[in-house]
């Protein structure tokens, strides 16, 4: 049987899917509710490879994402990769990873991963902001992260990064810091992520104590609208997942804005001005609702 790993983005849903390692060697970020049951462990190459032959027997994909959170640390991960490109020959091979990792390796074992066929690397970057790093537990600093980010892109990389919206109160400084990683860092995409607080993770139980609360939806358009004119580089903006959805009554009314930057710019502004002001308004009448209220009545699961 495959051991297939259990998350990956929305953007890699028709991908094969192949198991490198298990869990997180981190898992210790304070909003994240993934691979807490998994004690972190690194696979045999042989057995990942078993995968990827049984996998050759009947997929029909053109790409393929490597699972799980930080495929770098796996000694074999070019001998995987190139196997992979054999016996798959898919167009792209994906994969996530930490930027903490990347900024510890040599930059010519990096560019050894990418010549192997490794083509892109999610990165969850959450914030360029020191203070909010910290208080969400993430393990890195704003220096590393643009240190691993910038080396990542020098090996050849597409870089993906992720940002965590609404994750904190001080969302002005979280927007502009974040803003400037990814000026530092030129990744090809930047997807939003907006926080959903899990049950029984850090920031559940901060909740419960009454010590930490997310920013208000309101708040958190304009964090994203402030985030979007402050990138000045070149990158493709993405809002692919349900927890950006604002709804009302009736459904949902935003589903989060994308678009390439700068070019797209004023219209991405224009759309987030015109949900902030409509969330406004069902915020006066008590009919804003966001992933956050859904997911504390069990509407939906993130």
């Amino acid at each position: 049987m495959l051991d297939l790993p259990p998350y990956r983005p929305p953007s890699e849903a028709k991908s094969t899917l192949i198991r490198v390692t298990k869990g997180c060697p981190w898992n210790r970020c304070a909003f994240c509710g993934m691979y807490k049951t998994e004690k972190f462990a690194v696979r045999a190459t042989e057995d990942v490879k078993r995968d990827i032959e049984i996998a050759s027997e009947f997929s029909n994909s053109k790409t393929v994402f490597f699972g799980d959170s930080d495929n770098l640390v796996h000694p074999d991960i070019a001998e995987i990769t190139e196997f992979a490109v054999e016996k798959l020959n898919p167009e792209r091979i994906t994969s996530y990873a930490r930027l903490k990792t990347a900024c510890s390796m040599n930059l010519n074992d990096l560019k050894r991963v990418r010549n192997s066929g490794l083509t892109r690397l999610h990165f969850g970057l959450e914030s360029g902001d020191n203070q909010t790093l910290e208080m969400i537990k993430k393990g890195i600093s704003f220096e590393e992260a643009v240190e691993g980010g910038r080396k990542a892109k020098k090996a050849g990389f597409e870089v993906s990064l992720y940002i965590l919206s609404g994750i904190t109160e001080r969302w002005g400084e979280h927007a502009l810091n974040s803003a400037e990683a990814i000026n530092e860092i030129r990744p090809d995409f930047v997807r939003l992520r907006t926080v959903t607080v899990i049950p029984n993770t850090i920031l559940w139980h901060r909740m419960r104590k009454g010590t930490y609360s997310p920013a208000d939806p309101i708040s958190r358009l304009k964090e994203v609208k402030l985030l979007v004119e402050s990138i000045e580089c070149e990158t493709l903006l993405f809002s692919d997942h349900v927890s950006n959805y604002l709804w009302n009554r009736y459904g949902v009314f935003y589903m989060g804005v994308s678009g390439r930057l700068p070019d797209d710019r004023d219209r991405i502004v224009s759309e987030l001005e015109r949900a902030i002001k409509m969330a406004e308004e069902l915020s006066l009448k008590g009919e804003l609702i966001d992933s956050n209220m859904l997911a504390s009545s069990g509407k939906i699961v993130l």
